[in-house]
């Protein structure tokens, strides 16, 4: 699968690119990396979750416009467990969200993967691919089929064709500016609804 940003050494991994790569990766075909997370890497629970709730708010905000959707669990067929996340040594570096919903169709046994984030300082030493281990063992637990990987990030749909996802579609982004509102404007609505 070819994407416009394919063969650039420029971007860096997982740099935001002009466009959504869909895939589908049927549970059964997934091929498994065996890379572990390295030594002081656990994955997080609920309670751990909650004391790095700060860290996850630092991270996502780093990489997405709309963040606060994973952040408050306002994702279709989210669950207690949606969040898988990664603490090296207590400290939040990575994370992902499963849910057992997808936006692409109403088909029950297809869910999506949401919102992969990581710590720049981070990156190359296998983390993601373990992390995506669970997430499948995790949807395989669910009783999924398979799941919905949508992805506007260099290289990302690379590694999951590597993984057995296959190609579904391309999106293009919307680029909607919200309106610009001066600041007389904006005085002018205030002191007309204070009144």
């Amino acid at each position: 699968m070819n994407t416009p940003e394919q063969g650039k050494s420029d971007k860096e991994f997982t740099a935001e690119i002009e466009q959504y790569v869909v895939l589908k990766l049927t549970l059964a075909e997934y091929k498994d990396s065996e890379r572990k997370l390295p030594e002081g890497c656990v994955l997080a629970d609920a309670a751990q979750r909650s004391s790095a709730s700060g860290a996850e708010r630092r991270l996502l905000k780093r990489y997405f416009r709309n963040w606060k959707a994973p952040y408050r669990g306002r994702l279709k067929g989210w669950r207690p467990d949606s969040p898988l996340l990664v603490l090296r040594d207590g400290r939040l570096i990575a994370g992902v969200y499963l849910v057992t919903a997808n936006e692409f169709d109403a088909d029950p046994r297809w869910g999506q993967v949401h919102y992969a984030f990581m710590d720049p300082s981070c990156k190359g030493q296998g983390i993601y691919s373990a992390l995506f281990r669970a997430v499948v063992q995790r949807a395989r637990e669910w009783g999924l089929t398979g799941l919905y990987l949508n992805s506007d990030r260099h290289m990302l749909p690379e590694v999951y064709l590597r993984w057995g996802a296959q190609p579904w579609k391309t999106l293009p982004k919307s680029r909607v500016e919200p309106p610009r509102r001066s600041v007389l404007g904006s005085l002018m609505r205030f002191l007309g609804s204070s009144s």
